[in-house]
């Protein structure tokens, strides 16, 4: 293999690995487009060393190769993101138009050429970086030292990239160190999970590459063994996405990886339903995109854990039945007729509890400005007079004695809030 003729000149392993050593150094700093020829020499020179690293598969390296491969590539990946990269975020999530600049078309092509060639380097040393990693003969645990935490740190970063190949790219880099390089497990997820927060928690208000993020953090906790510190700092981000303004952006993303984390650590999903319904109380929050998070989450949900939570989840919808937002009205009521059919034997006994959705279906009935949604609480009145979960639909509470859940007798949000829900938020509140 004729990847730099110093390597070929040696016959002593020592030496030869002292020349490929050398040679990775050369391709170690990141050049500018205005060092075109040293930067299409860089270019060649890591083109010959995936050549080589892509056929060689039994070469035993010291540590030294190890190092001269993680500096290499750090130096030139980890880099500060463009602004352009936080542009494309706004394109995304905000819909707002990056627009083009008031350069003439020579210089902009000229200036696209240049970003090109400099990121051939950047694609070049993940792909060199890549077969290096795939080698049979790859020793993870040699490679340990030099992939620590601000290794995996400055690879979760470049998920933020604006280029998606790159991120697309970077991932499954980090899901290669994560499998090939036993030390490196606890930090790459680490790493992701810190991305996440800056997310989640404001301290970046855009990000491209939450999707990515969040696939890796899922097949992370699936594929991984992952510690209970690690799990319970996962479920606070991960609750705190519910609260992001752009949640409509990544929920399915999202819904994903909560069933990752509840499917190997059970009990996440009831914690997403509690605080769901913590944001709509607290908050008041009425958004579409909660309620459909819910509904999504509602399937996957532990039976034993959703019998208790299906009196306070029915509670909370009720309040959406007469939302001036049809949408959110219909997708509300919907859900309820689903929860009822599907847990009709709970509801057929529990004629008071269910007082609070009938006395809000008369209010749509009574007030709302839709006529499809009057037509579909008239509907839902009547299945449930058919399906004896209630008596006689006709039939109005005393508007002194029982008003949309509250009675002289028995508060029951104060009831759900004491009896059922107190334990779930406590313990929720314990992690987030």
């Amino acid at each position: 293999m004729n990847t730099d003729t110093s390597l070929d000149e040696h016959k002593d392993p020592q030496n030869n690995n002292n020349a490929l050593v050398k040679l990775i150094k050369k391709c170690t700093t990141f050049l500018s487009a205005g060092d075109e020829i040293q930067l299409r020499q860089k270019i060649i020179d890591l083109n010959g060393l995936y050549a080589m690293w892509n056929s060689d598969t039994d070469e035993d390296y010291p540590a030294g190769v190890y190092a001269a491969v993680a500096e290499m590539f750090a130096s030139n990946v980890f880099r500060p993101l463009p602004p352009s990269s936080y542009m494309a975020a706004d394109d995304d999530e905000c819909g707002v138009d990056g627009g083009g600049g008031l350069g003439g078309a020579a210089e902009d092509h000229s200036a696209a050429d240049a970003a090109a060639l400099e990121f051939q380097q950047t694609a070049m040393a993940y792909q060199t970086f890549r077969s290096f990693v795939d080698r049979l003969a790859f020793d993870g645990d040699m490679a340990g030292p030099h992939m620590g935490r601000r290794f995996a740190g400055g690879l979760a970063h470049r998920l933020n990239a604006a280029d998606m190949n790159e991120r697309l790219t970077a991932r499954d880099t980090m899901i290669r160190v994560r499998e090939t390089c036993p030390q490196a497990q606890a930090g790459v997820l680490d790493a992701a999970v810190d991305e996440l927060a800056d997310f989640a928690y404001g301290y970046a208000p855009r990000h491209n590459g939450v999707h990515e993020l969040l696939d890796f953090v899922a097949d992370t906790v699936v594929y991984t063994d992952v510690s209970r510190p690690a799990v319970e700092k996962l479920s606070r981000v991960l609750l705190r996405l519910l609260k992001h303004q752009y949640l409509y952006s990544f929920k399915t993303k999202l819904i994903e990886c909560i069933r990752a984390l509840d499917s190997q650590h059970d009990g996440l999903i009831p914690k997403v339903l509690v605080f769901i319904m913590d944001i709509w109380k607290s908050h008041n929050v009425k958004t579409i995109v909660l309620l459909r998070t819910m509904v999504e989450l509602y399937e996957w949900c532990n039976k034993e854990n959703w019998i208790k939570l299906q009196l306070p989840v029915v509670c909370h919808i009720s309040k959406f039945f007469s939302d001036y937002d049809f949408q959110l009205a219909e997708e509300s009521m919907n859900f309820w007729i689903r929860i009822m059919h599907e847990n009709i034997k709970y509801w057929q006994g529990r004629k008071d509890d269910v007082r609070v959705v009938v006395n809000a279906l008369k209010k749509v009935k009574r007030t709302h400005w839709n006529s499809d949604c009057v037509s579909m609480a008239k509907n839902l009145l009547k299945i449930m007079v058919m399906k004896n979960v209630i008596k006689d639909s006709c039939v109005e509470d005393p508007e002194d004695m029982f008003q949309e859940g509250k009675s002289k007798v028995i508060n029951y949000y104060d009831y759900i809030s004491q009896k059922i829900l107190k334990p779930l938020v406590n313990h929720s509140k314990s992690t987030v």
